[in-house]
């Protein structure tokens, strides 16, 4: 259960208007898998917040700010955004559906289909859960490998001895050492788990990924442990995507 504001104009169809939402209220809003596009929030405080927000965002008249939501007796609330006391929007406290585990690609909803795609499926593939069921595989040793190891091991027969990262040249913001702003940028070759000198803790040790969080932005069972849903990328890169891929607190 979790309070939606109402948006103005149609962002599941409309790209533009989808992505200023998502700029200014970020995690808040996502696609469904019935392919609406809302933003709910954990308060009511934190939803009505943003609510006074819409008009303005969304490219119309913006909103009064003067006003404060006041309760209706049944968990929801209204906002008066205009000298008319008659001119309120409902702040609904409902069940938020399932976020949509497709990625759009060039605005077109796509299913998730990485790089270990082709790997052959032995275990039970449910949402949340990790890579360290078994996979059918073993290693030059005969030991039985898990889905992470096999999945590592197949990355780095691919380059010759090295694991390289996935996601290789990808950038995101970050801070240097002093705490300014800066770019960080995937390296290509990333340090290998199986080797017993690389500290656990190295930023650039190998890890794999959920392409699609294991839980979505409800907090809720989401992303699978199949094989195309796995990645490679650094530490540094999996611990940025976790914390972006969760809820914000407001």
């Amino acid at each position: 259960m979790l309070y939606r504001i109402p948006l103005v104009g149609n962002p599941s169809t409309n790209v533009a208007l989808r992505s200023k939402y998502i700029a200014a209220f970020g995690t808040a809003c996502y696609m469904s898998v019935a392919s609406t596009f809302d933003c709910f929030y954990e308060t009511w405080e934190a939803a009505c917040a943003d609510a006074v927000k819409i008009g303005q965002v969304s490219g119309n008249a913006p909103y009064a700010e003067d006003y404060k939501c006041q309760p209706v007796g049944n968990g929801d609330y209204t906002l008066q955004v205009g000298s008319d006391v008659a001119n309120k929007i409902l702040i609904n406290y409902q069940a938020a559906p399932l976020q949509s585990s497709l990625i759009e690609i060039k605005t077109v909803p796509t299913e998730v289909s990485g790089p270990y795609r082709n790997l052959v499926e032995v275990t039970t593939i449910k949402p949340e859960k990790d890579f360290y069921c078994s996979s059918g595989q073993v290693n030059e040793k005969g030991e039985p490998l898990n889905q992470r190891e096999w999945i590592l091991q197949v990355n780095r027969k691919a380059h010759k001895g090295e694991i390289h990262s996935d996601l290789a040249d990808f950038t995101w913001p970050c801070e240097d050492e002093n705490c300014k702003p800066t770019t960080c940028t995937e390296k290509l070759v990333l340090q290998d788990p199986a080797d017993k000198e690389t500290p656990q803790n190295d930023p650039d040790r190998a890890q794999v990924h959920h392409v699609v969080p294991r839980k979505d932005l409800r907090g809720c069972p989401w992303g699978t442990n199949a094989y195309k849903n796995a990645a490679v990328i650094s530490a540094r890169l999996n611990q940025i995507s976790s914390t972006r891929s969760r809820r914000k607190k407001r």
